[in-house]
């Protein structure tokens, strides 16, 4: 992992720097450690996480992190949207990238894999419509009788991130794998990606994946309807200074 000394800050004004951003990653352990880096949102309270539910949501349930919610009536939907809409809401994604500067290099240059605590401003223009337009499409589905997953997918915007803060070298290789920085908010059950179609599927399981994957495909369409959100708001990073205990913002 790059040193803080190689990072690039950038200094913010304080009403900025206490503004929240659309979407805003902390490292999980430096997360836990001072949750008040999100903003002042967490306090730490007897190793768990305190915070005003009127003001941050938390995606999780007293046994831990969740990144699926079930919903079983058009009721259980709008307490949803009431609940989660306008405000911050904590999740726990994690990612895996992987860099050689060369081709042929035995050991990664650059290898970063570990949890990390997402904050999604859900009142953010980047975030709300494309939320507001998912949830009334499923509302209709219930309605219908119908069976949906929403699938949030945080994947894109945590690649762009992760490849800013280590850009590729002229001659550079990178692998990002981020399969579990989705949330699903469904009344089915959600849709698997260990089929989604790639190279690597193709040529080392080809037969098998074009017996197994197809099937799934057509009948996941007859039975759900999965609607995609791709989430491309840009990141900022937060974390404490380790000598002035100061918060500031990490652009890469």
């Amino acid at each position: 992992m790059l040193s803080l000394a190689k990072d690039l800050l950038r200094k913010t004004q304080d009403k900025d720097a206490l503004e929240v951003k659309p979407l805003t990653v902390c490292f999980w352990t430096d997360f836990m450690s001072n949750p008040s880096v999100m903003y002042g949102l967490f306090s730490p309270s007897s190793r768990k996480l305190s915070y005003d539910p009127d003001k941050v949501k938390v995606m999780g349930t007293k046994d831990g992190m969740i990144n699926q919610i079930n919903i079983s009536s058009i009721e259980d939907l709008e307490s949803f949207h009431e609940q989660i809409m306008g405000v911050p809401v904590l999740l726990r994604v994690w990612a895996e990238f992987v860099q050689n500067d060369y081709i042929g290099a035995a050991q990664p240059d650059i290898h970063f894999e570990g949890d990390l605590a997402l904050l999604v401003d859900t009142s953010h223009p980047m975030i709300r419509p494309e939320l507001e337009k998912a949830l009334d499409q499923a509302r209709k589905i219930i309605q219908s009788q119908g069976k949906f997953c929403i699938q949030i997918d945080f994947g894109t915007a945590i690649g762009k991130w992760l490849k800013k803060t280590y850009p590729r070298g002229y001659c550079g290789l990178c692998r990002l794998r981020n399969h579990r920085a989705r949330l699903y908010i469904t009344n089915y059950d959600k849709q698997e990606h260990c089929l989604d179609c790639n190279a690597v599927w193709c040529l080392v399981l080809g037969p098998c994946w074009l017996l197994s994957a197809p099937c799934y495909k057509i009948y996941r369409v007859i039975k759900c309807k999965d609607i995609v959100i791709d989430v491309t708001a840009p990141i900022v990073r937060r974390t404490t200074l380790a000598i002035s205990g100061k918060v500031i913002e990490v652009t890469r």
